[in-house]
Order: structure tokens, then sequence, then C-alpha cells
């Protein structure tokens, strides 16, 4: 967890803040941020301590998307290029078993948007901007288009998408990108308030939540589904934490989790 060079890291309490640091490109992503998130990611969800993440950047910029420079390298081809990394990238933040808060301020530009669409709950200063730049280029957002079609529905990434022009937080809003706008103050009092629930609740039946939301917001809802979801609920129900929690709630006191 030492010696980023793309990013910077902030660990108090249960709170790991992971801070984009390349100010001089945008927070564009090359290939050393891709792989430095994705470490921190596999960091987060290893380490019990880490109960939820947020993500930001430092700077003018959120995040200018993917550096171009990068993405036009030619010097690794399969697994190894420069699409193939970004879309494990965004796949590895979406699939984050913890809750996973983003922060956008200022502009957030093509590849960002993935990094925004696979978070839980995404905050943005009233006067951050957005846009689906690709097809100004002359390309396609298809690596972030599975996470952003799930966060905003197909019609909203439709008509984003194709357009390709800049939108405000409220239009973000209304789209479903973005979850909360206001001052920079309202925002850090919203995160704490978020932070606050994540660091009070159980921390594997958080896991376990998102888990099945993300299984069962993929499967048909058949028979199926409801096994899957009984079993859920019977395994957690045995769980040490739930006895704990139940436990804590009859004898009125704080669960062994709570500070």
């Amino acid at each position: 967890m030492q010696g980023y060079s793309r990013l910077q890291l902030i660990f108090e309490g249960n709170i790991l803040e992971v801070i984009l640091n390349r100010p001089e490109k945008r927070n564009a992503i090359d290939r050393l941020m891709a792989e430095e998130l994705m470490d921190v990611l596999r960091y987060g969800q290893q380490n019990n301590d880490v109960r939820v993440m947020v993500l930001r950047g430092r700077g003018q910029t959120f995040c200018a998307g993917a550096d171009l420079n990068y993405m036009n390298s030619q010097d690794h081809t399969g697994e190894k290029r420069p699409a193939a990394i970004l879309a494990r990238l965004f796949h590895s933040l979406y699939h984050f078993p913890k809750p996973l808060l983003v922060i956008a301020h200022g502009k957030s530009m093509g590849g960002a948007l993935g990094l925004i669409a696979a978070a839980d709950f995404v905050l943005a200063p009233e006067e951050a901007t957005f846009a689906f730049s690709e097809v100004k280029l002359g390309l396609v957002p298809a690596t972030i288009s599975p996470y952003v079609i799930k966060r905003t529905g197909e019609k909203n990434a439709r008509q984003l998408m194709l357009l390709g022009d800049s939108f405000s937080a409220a239009e973000a809003i209304k789209a479903g990108l973005v979850d909360k706008t206001g001052d920079p103050g309202e925002l850090e009092a919203y995160k704490s308030y978020l932070c606050s629930h994540f660091e009070s609740n159980a921390p594997q039946a958080m896991m376990n939540c998102k888990k099945t939301i993300q299984y069962i917001a993929n499967v048909k809802l058949d028979d199926h589904a409801i096994a899957y979801t009984l079993k859920v609920l019977d395994d957690t129900r045995k769980s040490p934490e739930a006895r704990e929690g139940m436990q804590a709630f009859f004898e009125k006191r704080k669960a062994g989790w709570q500070k």
C-alpha cells in the first residue's frame, strides 16, 4: 500500500479514501493508474478494517477518462492491451464487495463515467459537468457501457452517449448517474453521514447484501432465484455476526462491530 505514483491514500477509522493523483494530466487513466487502482481494490476487499472506500480526484478535474496516449499505444496485445486493462478495472470496481462512494468534482469525461457508474453512491458539486465524449473522437464508450446502462437505464444511456455533449450535475441526477449534488461543504457532510452508517452496519451483512443485489439483478426471477435468496437468508441467520447483532438488539447495546 506504499509507493503509489498515481494515487494518494488516506486511511482513517474504517474509511479508505483513494485520491486520483495525476492532476497535471487531469487524472487521466493510464496503465499505471489502472493497475494501482486494482491493487487498492484487492487490498480493500481483503482488509477487514476497510468498511467503505471513497474515490475522488485531485486538482481541477475528477478524471478526464482514459489517457489517449496510453489507449493508442501498441506495446501490448490480448489481455494486456489498454482496453482490456480498463475493462477489468471497471469490472473490479463494480464487483468491489464493500460500499463504494465516488465524489466527482470538476469535469468527468469518457472513462471517468465508468468509475462513476460502478459506484454505490455518487456525489457531485452543483457546478460539476460530465460528458460521454467518445463519439466526438470517433470512438464508442464500450467498456463502460455495461455499468452505465445498469445505472441509468437504456434510454438515458442512448441519449447521453449518442449526443456526446457536456451535461450538468442536475442533468446527471435526472439520468441516475449522480445521487446528490450540493456545495462542497454539503457534500462533505453527506459523505460523513453515509460513512457513519457504513461503519455502524454489520460489515459481512453489507457485503452479502451487495453480492445478492448484483446476482439477482442479472438472473431470471424463477424458482432458482427464490432458492438463492432463501439460502442467503439461512446462511446469514446462522452467522456469528447475525447472532451478535440480534443479541445486541435484545440486550439494547451496541453490536461488537460498532464503535
